[in-house]
């Protein structure tokens, strides 16, 4: 038997398990990217209704301010009806403003942040489950070839040792 072969393993070729191996990560990935196009549409839709409710609410401000302006001129010229009116309607489009605010700023943090958690959490589980998989594969790949580096190792001459230099001791 020579040094340099390494032992034939049984079952299928390399080639094959390469291209299957490399197959299945591909089908994990595309399932993966589908996953968190999902999750992050559903969140998007959500954050988009918030979004477009805050705005309607900076809308509605910015009418309120108008009408506020108009009844602080109706009152500096002596109109109390008119200006009394004008308050109303500023009173109404601050207060609708501010509920239609408040709803979407709590649609907003109901999205949360636009990251896919789920699709976070698998790539992880499947990172850890690869790892560990590596490991195991490595471990028995470590008692085939053993005898390999053994005979290997036994043909390489050995170094002379090189004296390490001294670090002055601190007094």
């Amino acid at each position: 038997m020579e040094a340099g072969r390494i032992d034939q393993m049984s079952g299928p070729p390399l080639d094959a398990l390469v291209k299957t191996v490399s197959e299945q990560a591909a089908v994990v990935a595309r399932e993966q990217v589908d996953l968190a196009r999902r999750e992050m549409t559903s969140r998007a839709r959500q954050a988009g209704a918030g979004a477009a409710m805050v705005g309607g609410g900076a809308f509605l401000a910015a009418l309120a301010s108008g009408t506020a302006t108009a009844a602080l001129v109706l009152l500096l010229s002596r109109r109390p009806g008119s200006s009394a009116a004008a308050l109303g309607v500023t009173g109404a489009y601050a207060g609708a403003g501010a509920l239609l605010a408040r709803e979407g700023l709590v649609r907003l943090k109901e999205a949360g942040p636009l990251l896919p958690q789920e699709t976070v959490q698998n790539a992880k589980q499947d990172l850890g489950s690869a790892k560990q998989g590596g490991k195991s594969v490595r471990k028995k790949a470590g008692r085939s070839t053993q005898k390999t580096r053994q005979a290997a190792s036994a043909k390489r001459r050995p170094r002379p040792q090189q004296a390490k230099p001294k670090r002055p001791q601190a007094s």
